[in-house]
């Protein structure tokens, strides 16, 4: 596996899990993550987070 796959991979790993989890890092420490949370929503930010979980881990299929 290249560095690229193992990198997108984990990130993946990292994006599902914290949707699943809702770990405090994705959802409450981050500036970015509050706004965003304030315009469309918890339940549909985690929607976006196990899609992009889904996407990276098809990016790091391709770079395998």
């Amino acid at each position: 596996m290249s560095a690229w796959s193992v990198i997108l991979f984990l990130l993946a790993v990292l994006y599902v899990f914290g949707a699943i989890f809702e770990f405090p890092i994705l959802f409450e420490g981050n500036p970015k993550t509050r706004l965003i949370m304030a315009k469309i929503g918890r339940k549909n930010l985690k929607i976006v987070l196990l899609v992009f979980g889904v996407v990276f881990i098809v990016l790091a299929a391709v770079f395998r």
